[in-house]
C-alpha cells in the first residue's frame, strides 16, 4: 500500500526534495500502520510533518515574493483541512484506507509535480537573477533545516532532515 518515490517529484531543488522525500516516509509509515493506535501516532506525525513543511515553504514564498503565493498556500490549507478529516475518521472508525491512500497520491501527483515545481523553479531563477540577497534565502534555508540538517528550537527538532527516524 506504500506511495513510491519517483523522479517526477523531483523539483531540482535539493532542500525540497530532501523534504519531500521525508514525507513520503510520513505518508508511508501511515499508509503501513495496521491498527487504530498506530494509525493515530501515524496520522499525527504526517499532519505534524506536513504542517511544518507547508509552513516553510509559506516563509520561501514570502522570502521570494513567489506571485503564485497565494493560490500554493489555498492548496497548502486545503490540505490539512484533509488531514484534520483523517485525524477524525480514524477516531470515529470510519476511515476508508483507499481513499486516503488515492488522496494522498493525487496530493503528491498534483500538488508536488505542478505546485511546488513551479515554486523550486522560481526559487531557481531568483538566485540565477542574483535578486537574493547574501542573508536571504541561502542563508534562511542553511540555518533553518531546509538543507536537510536539523535546527534545534528549545531542544525540538522543528524540521526533521532525512536521517529522522520515523518512529
Amino acid at each position: 500500500m506504500r506511495i513510491d518515490w519517483k523522479d517526477i517529484y523531483k523539483t531540482g531543488n535539493v532542500p525540497i526534495d530532501v523534504q519531500h522525500k521525508q514525507w513520503f516516509n510520513k505518508v508511508n509509515y501511515f499508509l503501513e500502520a495496521t491498527d487504530k493506535e498506530s494509525r493515530t501516532v501515524a496520522a499525527m506525525k504526517m499532519r505534524e510533518y506536513t504542517r511544518l513543511h507547508f509552513q516553510h515553504e509559506e516563509e520561501l514564498m514570502r522570502l521570494t515574493n513567489y506571485p503564485a503565493a497565494r493560490e500554493h498556500t489555498r492548496r497548502h490549507n486545503d490540505t490539512l483541512v484533509h488531514m484534520r478529516l483523517l485525524m477524525e475518521q480514524i477516531a470515529n472508525d470510519t476511515l476508508d484506507m483507499e481513499k486516503w491512500r488515492a488522496f494522498l497520491l493525487d496530493l503528491f501527483g498534483n500538488h508536488i509535480a505542478d505546485a511546488d515545481l513551479k515554486l523550486a523553479a522560481f526559487v531557481t531563477s531568483q538566485k540565477r537573477a542574483e535578486k537574493i540577497s547574501p542573508g536571504g534565502v541561502h542563508s534562511w534555508w542553511r540555518t533553518s533545516g531546509h538543507d536537510g540538517s536539523h535546527r534545534r528550537d528549545n531542544g525540538r527538532v522543528s524540521m526533521p532532515g532525512p536521517l529522522d527516524p520515523i518512529g
